[in-house]
């Protein structure tokens, strides 16, 4: 029988930085209740206005309706409030006014082309009567399915999402916005990054830094291009095999590979792991217990959503 395993970057990266905070967050979909994290509500909400903004651009919207059509964006109706915009009146100002800021920037320039792709659509002719037709889609925040591996054993799926695909020049990109409140520059080389090469067969893309510093200054907005050769996308798709068969050797067990050795760590860049009260308490029944009283079950996330 054919095992099948579906997972994004952050999925693999979890699972090969600790394998049990992957089993906790993927397995048992376990999240911090009542806890607000503004940096990933904040960059939600940027991502809600950059998303907006460059789709209108793709439709055709000049610049400046765009911008004002984004900017109208209200995160407290009702329909949005479990979308994750959880912020204080101070923080969402800041984000806005730092798009407002990335507007003007890019606008005084020339900004991206929106990467746009005939999808089927049902027109209708003088008479009324439904006829097949095209139209052109903007390819902002576009979900991803890419089979990795497909044979007696496995079916592999690499998923994700990517916020934008362009074309700068004569190139075609993709584009990951990255907003930030402490200036920090990512490994452009990374899992994600690789998986969005992979998937998409581009040898090029930019990661779009958005800072939230108090003014602008030169690296408040940053847009750092990345290249990959054919040969390192080949050589990272073995790989991505490689894990991906460990991964699911380890759900087949019965015993569960990643339960063995729990040792509870201080977490990444400066934040702490929620997981790490389950962790450290050895006692199944105590562990059982703070799961109930801190945490609740995620929605299972897919990159079409």
């Amino acid at each position: 029988m054919t095992q099948t395993l579906i997972l994004d970057s952050s999925q693999i990266s979890t699972s090969l930085d600790c394998p049990e905070k992957w089993n906790l967050s993927y397995i048992e979909n376990l999240t911090r209740s009542n806890i607000t994290d503004d940096p990933i509500a904040a960059g939600t909400l940027m991502h809600k206005y950059l998303e907006i903004y460059y789709r209108k651009i793709g439709e055709g919207h000049p610049p400046l309706n765009a911008y004002q059509v984004a900017k109208s964006f209200d995160p407290d109706k009702e329909d949005h409030k479990d979308k994750g915009y959880p912020l204080g009146v101070d923080l969402r100002k800041r984000v806005l006014n730092r798009f407002t800021d990335y507007v003007t920037v890019y606008t005084s320039q020339k900004d991206y082309e929106v990467a746009r792709r005939k999808v089927y659509d049902i027109k209708f002719n003088e008479h009324g009567l439904p006829i097949d037709g095209t139209k052109e889609e903007p390819l902002v925040e576009q979900g991803f399915s890419y089979e990795l591996l497909n044979n007696k054993e496995y079916l592999f799926i690499l998923e994700g999402r990517i916020d934008l695909m362009a074309v700068l020049g004569s190139e075609h990109v993709w584009v990951d916005h990255k907003l930030q409140f402490r200036e920090r520059e990512l490994y452009p080389k990374s899992i994600q990054f690789r998986n969005y090469a992979l998937a998409t067969g581009l040898n090029l893309g930019v990661i779009n830094y958005i800072r939230l510093h108090q003014s602008v200054n030169e690296k408040t907005l940053v847009r750092q291009p990345i290249s990959f050769s054919s040969l390192e996308n080949r050589l990272w798709k073995q790989e991505l095999i490689e894990i991906f068969i460990s991964i699911a050797k380890s759900l087949s067990n019965g015993d569960r590979d990643f339960k063995k050795n729990r040792e509870a760590c201080s977490g990444k860049f400066g934040y702490p792991c929620p997981f790490t009260p389950i962790c450290e308490e050895w006692s199944g029944e105590t562990r059982e217990a703070i799961k109930r009283r801190d945490f609740i079950k995620r929605e299972e996330w897919k990159p079409w959503q």
